[in-house]
C-alpha cells in the first residue's frame, strides 16, 4: 500500500494544478486583453456607420467581414450588449472584407449601396441573418438583392449603387485603416481604442471591457 502513495500524492496535486491552471485561463479569458495602442491611422470612410451617440462613454469600432464565421458569431453578442450598455456605447463599423473569401467584397458593397440610402445596419444584419442563403447561393448578387429587399429601400436605385464610385471609394477608405492599424483578421474590435485580442468574443468578454472603459469595478 505505502509505496503506492507517492503515485497518489502526485495524481492529488497534479488534479488540483489542473484545476486551478482552467480557473487561471477562464479568469483571464473573461478580461479585457489591452494592447496599448490606441486607435490612430487612417480616418476610414466618413462619415462613419455609427450606431448611438458620438457623446457615449464607450466607443467600439469593429472591423468587420460578412462571410467572415467568426464575424457572425460576434454579431449577436454585439447586439446583446447593445441591449444592455444602451445609449452608454456607440458602435461603429469599418468594411473589411477578406481576399480570402470569394464574396466579402460583394457582402460589403452591398451593405455600403444600402447605407447611401440610410439602411447601412438593417442590411449589416440581413447579410448575418441570411448569412447561409446567400452564401449559397448560386448567383450571390441575386440573393444580395433579395436581401436588400427586406429592407424597404428602393431596389432600382440599390443595383445602380453596387457598382457606384461611392461604394469603393468607402471600401477602399476602409481599407486604408486597416492598414494602417496594421489589422490582419476579422472581427477586430476596439473599445475605446483598447483592441480585444481575446478570441472568441464572447459576451462576457465584451462586457469585461466596456465595464473596464466605464470604470466599473469587476464583481
Amino acid at each position: 500500500m505505502r509505496r503506492y502513495l507517492p503515485f497518489a500524492i502526485i495524481a492529488a496535486v497534479f488534479c488540483i494544478a489542473t484545476i486551478a491552471g482552467v480557473g487561471l485561463y477562464q479568469s483571464r479569458a473573461q478580461a479585457p486583453v489591452k494592447t496599448g495602442k490606441l486607435v490612430f491611422g487612417q480616418p476610414g470612410a466618413n462619415p462613419p456607420h455609427m450606431h448611438g451617440s458620438r457623446k457615449a462613454p464607450v466607443a467600439l469600432e469593429e472591423f468587420g467581414d460578412f462571410e467572415c464565421m467568426p464575424c457572425s458569431l460576434f454579431w449577436p453578442v454585439l447586439k446583446q450588449a447593445q441591449k444592455e450598455y444602451g445609449d452608454r456605447l456607440s458602435v461603429t463599423f469599418r468594411e473589411y472584407p477578406l481576399t480570402k473569401h470569394t464574396h466579402a467584397l460583394d457582402a460589403a458593397r452591398a451593405a455600403e449601396a444600402a447605407g447611401l440610402q440610410g439602411r447601412f445596419w438593417e442590411m449589416h444584419d440581413a447579410l448575418y441573418g441570411d448569412r447561409l442563403l446567400w452564401l449559397g447561393a448560386g448567383d450571390t448578387r441575386a440573393a444580395l438583392i433579395l436581401c436588400a429587399s427586406h429592407v424597404e429601400i428602393d431596389l432600382e436605385r440599390f443595383k445602380k449603387d453596387l457598382d457606384s464610385e461611392e461604394v469603393s471609394k468607402r471600401i477602399a477608405a476602409d481599407r486604408e485603416r486597416v492598414a494602417s492599424l496594421e489589422l490582419d483578421r476579422t472581427p477586430a474590435v476596439f473599445v475605446n481604442g483598447d483592441r480585444l485580442t481575446t478570441a472568441p468574443i464572447t459576451i462576457e468578454i465584451l462586457r469585461a471591457a466596456i465595464d473596464d472603459a466605464l470604470g466599473v469595478k469587476p464583481k
